[in-house]
């Protein structure tokens, strides 16, 4: 049988500014998700990229005496070694100056504009450059007698330009009765009814998708006053990545039309492109929709939304550095729950490395070798529990697994942790409870208290390697087994032929 397949994409991310911990943050959530569906038996393929026109490029180029390719080739080298030093891995880095997904927008706009869903008109209203977003009067914030984005802050401009236009109205009613009758496409629940008060019962208004005033996009070849621009442009990323018409289209009949699940991982304040506008432009062309949009809170700091104004914009080159990416891939899947916004703290950091990580897991796993060495020259065999106290762990065991698959399946990567971290002090607890250092005379009973810690340990290894996968790799050889498998933590006696080395300090602590 063919496996299942799990495609799963982060936004392609806009290289005008610094690299910044939001890129950390999404990026994580992405690979942590991919990797517990490989552990789950998918065949998994994860993008991330580059979005790569628009005015900001066009200026940002201009004002480094750069031509616009050039620069943001240089850009697309800072997120792919942005990737590499975050230990993170990517089957496609799909970029929108790239040839062939050019071609494929201009052939889908064609067909667009044939069918009626693209027209021409003038824009007359209010513009962000820096977001490079139309934004209605109605949803502007004014101040001062000025307007500004709603979410970014960022000043808007007054323009009146002409423009095709996507007919996004004639969709509204459509929209409404496919996420009637498909509840958990947006995921959180109240990201759906901010969409709906927001945009759609105040009428979902028309989608510009090209620019006259500059040049750096993807020309229109039935205008050649126009080039695209942004949302027409970006969203169809995650499907000319796949190869959607081009010469091999093999990736994306697998993937996309005919793949199981396909997710979107995207920051709160993009919800609604991916959220109303992409499923109507899928709608429109006659392709299916993604499974699922999950959409994500803002990394804040003490000092509130970090912005060069404010002196808050944290360096992710320079905390990878400092601590290490795996910890830095735990610590922002572990403690900053999707659903929220998060605060971002090196203390926490800190603490949650040395109380997750050095104390409960890695001392468990040193502390567990340790005793096995000291005792015992042969395997320590599984025996069949009759103690209630071995009873339960054991049910603990199962249980904690359970809620962990159960709980990144509804895409929850915080509590999934958590889950091995409960797991983790239920295991220090039964040694508390056991206390197997005063067994040496009483070598069955010693042996079956240490498997069960192994059996445990092992559960928490796999469950932890979607996240920190070096280390698992490193606990996996300190405990000799050959794989890491979800299947396998229930099989109690994997451990009856084992002979350990000598173990290692996985996790120093931290002062």
């Amino acid at each position: 049988m063919s496996k299942k397949t799990f495609y799963i994409t982060t936004p392609i991310y806009y290289p005008s500014g610094s690299l910044h911990i939001g890129h950390v943050y999404t990026t994580t959530l992405a690979r942590t998700l991919a990797n517990f569906k490989i552990l789950c038996g998918y065949d998994v393929k994860m993008l991330t990229g580059s979005d790569e026109h628009g005015q900001k490029i066009e200026e940002k180029a201009n004002q480094a005496g750069l031509n616009p390719q050039i620069y943001v080739n240089e850009r697309a080298e800072e997120f792919k070694d942005l990737w590499k030093k975050l230990e993170i891995q990517y089957d496609y880095f799909s970029r929108t100056s790239n040839k062939a997904h050019m071609e494929s927008v201009s052939k889908q706009f064609a067909e667009l504009f044939k069918k009626g869903d693209i027209v021409k008109g003038t824009y007359n209203g209010l513009y962000s450059i820096q977001d490079e977003e139309f934004v209605a009067t109605a949803q502007a914030l004014k101040k001062d007698g000025k307007y500004y984005h709603p979410l970014s802050g960022h000043e808007l401009e007054s323009v009146e330009e002409e423009s095709y236009f996507f007919r996004m109205s004639k969709y509204s009613e459509w929209w409404k009765k496919y996420l009637k009758e498909n509840p958990n496409f947006i995921i959180p629940h109240k990201i759906v009814n901010e969409l709906k008060n927001n945009f759609i019962s105040k009428g979902l208004e028309d989608l510009s998708i090209t620019r006259s005033t500059f040049s750096w996009g993807i020309p229109v070849k039935e205008d050649k006053n126009h080039v695209m621009y942004v949302w027409l442009d970006a969203l169809n990323n995650y499907i000319t990545a796949l190869g959607y018409k081009t010469n091999d289209q093999s990736d994306f009949i697998k993937y996309w039309s005919n793949g199981d699940e396909i997710v979107h991982i995207v920051g709160k304040e993009i919800t609604r492109f991916h959220g109303i506008y992409w499923p109507i432009i899928l709608e429109s062309i006659g392709l299916r929709k993604p499974t699922t949009i999950l959409s994500h809170g803002w990394i804040i700091t003490s000092q509130g939304k970090m912005s060069k104004s404010k002196g808050n914009v944290i360096n992710p080159l320079k905390i990878i550095d400092k601590y290490g990416a795996e910890i830095i891939k735990y610590y922002f899947a572990s403690k900053m729950p999707i659903n929220n916004d998060n605060v971002f703290s090196e203390d926490i950091l800190k603490t949650t490395y040395n109380s997750d990580l050095s104390n409960n897991y890695g001392n468990l796993l040193s502390r567990t070798i340790a005793m096995i060495k000291q005792n015992f020259d042969k395997p320590v065999k599984h025996i069949k529990p009759i103690d209630k106290t071995d009873v339960e762990l054991l049910n603990e065991i199962i249980e904690h697994k359970n809620t962990f698959i159960n709980e990144l399946n509804n895409y929850q990567i915080s509590s999934g942790l958590e889950s091995v971290m409960q797991l983790g002090k239920k295991l220090n607890g039964y040694i508390d409870i056991t206390k197997p250092w005063t067994l040496k005379e009483n070598k069955e009973r010693l042996s079956q208290i240490l498997n069960n810690l192994l059996n445990g340990i092992y559960a928490m290894t796999t469950m932890l390697s979607i996240v920190i996968p070096k280390k698992a790799n490193q606990a996996l050889k300190i405990l000799n087994q050959k794989d890491l498998s979800l299947e396998k933590i229930e099989d109690f006696s994997k451990f009856d032929e084992t002979i350990f080395g000598e173990s290692e300090i996985l996790f120093e602590r931290m002062k």
